[in-house]
């Protein structure tokens, strides 16, 4: 019996030195790089102006790191670009020396400003009652968009104002997007074609919109099969 301890004491001591001897040399300690974004971490851009990033810097244990820098148009897709409208997401990352990555972002949305009679287009506030319930996470969302097709359409960002993306929390997997109105004149317009609710799916499509030019508001319903419910939204043009 004696013997077989001694074996095994004799078997543990060589298993250890041998690890220890294999990773006595290598250290566990990563340092991940620290980005800092300067400036606001949204920024209000109005169509056709330049627009000036405040940039970023990042550190890896006190040390500079390159960044770089990437965008994407959270609405209608490519690089940021100053004369297409929509919500554009920054991203921008650097690398550890081990091969570590760190990222940051900055939310760029550009808007036109219409005149709200021939020109529907802006950067709106939005509060939504659906089947005659509302309530304050529904009250002064931020942002809906609208612009100009190159058809004369103008679309929306979401045609349900923001109910579930904004309202709700569940992002742009959940907006309605594909909403477009024609201006025929001032309070009439035609509506299409059809739209969907994103994730949700079904068929929505607007009934109805009144357009206040001095107020700046829009308000507008949509109804969706889904439920079957109704959306009643109010748009407020942000100056």
């Amino acid at each position: 019996m004696k013997k077989v301890i001694l074996i095994c004491i004799f078997s543990c001591f060589l298993f250890t030195a041998c690890e220890t001897s294999d990773t006595e040399d290598v250290s566990e300690i990563t340092n991940y790089a620290v980005i800092t974004v300067k400036g606001p971490e949204e920024v209000l851009q109005p169509m056709g102006e330049d627009f000036v990033d405040p940039g970023v810097s990042a550190e890896e244990a006190g040390q500079p790191v390159d960044v770089t820098t990437s965008s994407s148009g959270q609405f209608r897709g490519g690089a940021l670009d100053t004369d297409v409208p929509d919500q554009y997401l920054l991203s921008y990352s650097a690398t550890n020396k081990d091969g570590y990555s760190a990222s940051a972002g900055r939310t760029v949305i550009v808007y036109g400003t219409g005149d709200l009679i021939t020109d529907l287009s802006g950067l709106y506030t939005s509060t939504v009652v659906r089947d005659g319930s509302g309530g304050p996470q529904y009250t002064d969302m931020k942002y809906i968009l609208i612009w100009k097709n190159s058809d004369g359409t103008f679309q929306l960002s979401d045609g349900i104002g923001g109910y579930y993306d904004l309202g709700r929390g569940y992002g742009k997997a959940y907006i309605a997007p594909g909403a477009k109105v024609t201006v025929n004149g001032l309070n009439d317009y035609t509506f299409g074609p059809n739209f969907t609710v994103s994730t949700f799916g079904g068929v929505a499509m607007m009934t109805s919109m009144t357009v206040d030019p001095v107020a700046k508001t829009i308000d507008f319903t949509s109804d969706w099969d889904a439920g079957p419910y109704s959306f009643a939204v109010h748009l407020e043009q942000v100056q």
